[in-house]
């Protein structure tokens, strides 16, 4: 057993892969395995993971079909031996602390996460860190779960991301958690970050960058998103019945209706390709007992008003959010997505 498994998921990224490795084998903090999941790329990854397996013991090589990144991601779960996880993304660099100042801040806090910031690195260089963090930790039992929401998760104050946490594997293993099909839902790290959020009594943040996250035209983020909106609709009844399961349904009911309509379901309405796509999606979702609920108590006044409680903002959205939920309801999907941003052709 080693104190921290590193995963990382390749898929036609040889121009960056060896930065990306050399960046992680120079941490000073020593005792981690590098899990290097082969998604079916067809470049010339293999070789170059080859070539570094051979020079570092600490490296594990896994070979798949391509499945996605959830796919690579979970078959590096199913082998990590780790007390902690670690994903980083195969095109991007970490900073030389990045594992021994993570690992530090979970063995003093207890905390069973600890979350980092980043910078984004294109063309013209690196960015300052991108996230308003502070250096904190956060009892979520005092606190409490759905203030959280309100006060770091909702404003991304806190990111989502796989790649800006540190992971207790215990916990993913005791709740059996996995990344959900990318072809199902999209956003697979908000789901995973969510359900682990639910599982989650401490964090540690840390304000600094750890990671450069590159920026790239042939990135999977830089590219057309199809069927956009039905797959953030599925996370959003996912997560919903996932925090019904737990038994934190009630404890977030206010929150759940607002987190999904303001941050997942109308961004998929704005930004999916095809318009009938995202009318065929709303009908279809009509059906969906969970979906039902969702927009029901987005119809009534407690969510919206609690979320302008806490966070100063959403007088517009109160408005605009009720006539949506209305409208989709009745039937009236055109409607309702024409009331989303970038979507006014819908009438």
């Amino acid at each position: 057993m080693c104190r921290v498994s590193v995963i990382v998921p390749v898929y036609q990224v040889e121009a960056y892969l060896p930065a990306c490795l050399d960046s992680i084998l120079a941490q000073t903090f020593r005792d981690f395995e590098l899990i290097l999941v082969d998604d079916g790329t067809r470049d010339g990854s293999p070789a170059i993971m080859e070539a570094y397996a051979a020079k570092d013991t600490r490296i594990r090589l896994l070979h798949k079909e391509n499945g996605g990144l959830s796919s690579a991601r979970n078959a590096g779960l199913d082998v990590a031996r780790g007390e902690y996880i670690a994903f980083v993304d195969s095109d991007d660099t970490v900073e030389p602390t990045l594992l021994e100042d993570t690992v530090r801040a979970a063995d003093e806090t207890g905390a069973e996460q600890v979350l980092f910031n980043y910078r984004l690195v294109d063309e013209g260089g690196a960015h300052p860190p991108y996230l308003a963090i502070d250096d904190e930790v956060i009892d979520l039992d005092q606190l409490g779960l759905a203030n959280y929401f309100y006060r770091y998760w909702m404003p991304y104050r806190h990111g989502q991301e796989a790649w800006s946490k540190l992971y207790r594997r215990s916990v993913i293993e005791e709740n059996r958690l996995r990344y959900a099909p990318n072809d199902e839902i999209f956003a697979e790290d908000t789901l995973f970050s969510a359900m682990y959020l639910l599982h989650t009594k401490k964090i540690a943040a840390l304000s600094k960058a750890y990671v450069n996250y590159m920026q790239r035209s042939g990135s999977l983020m830089a590219t057309k998103k199809p069927r956009l909106a039905r797959r953030l609709m599925t996370l959003s009844v996912r997560l919903c019945r996932y925090a019904q399961q737990e038994g934190r349904a009630q404890e977030l009911r206010d929150v759940l209706p607002v987190l999904c309509y303001d941050k997942l379901i109308t961004k998929g309405i704005r930004l999916d390709p095809s318009l009938d796509d995202v009318l065929a999606a709303m009908e279809d979702f009509r059906a969906d007992e969970t979906m039902t609920a969702l927009l029901r108590s987005l119809r009534g006044v407690s969510p919206l008003l609690q979320y302008t409680l806490h966070t100063g903002k959403g007088l517009r959205t109160q408005v605009r959010a009720r006539l949506f939920a209305q409208r989709w309801l009745s039937g009236d999907v055109r409607g309702a997505a024409a009331l989303v941003q970038g979507r006014e052709d819908a009438r």
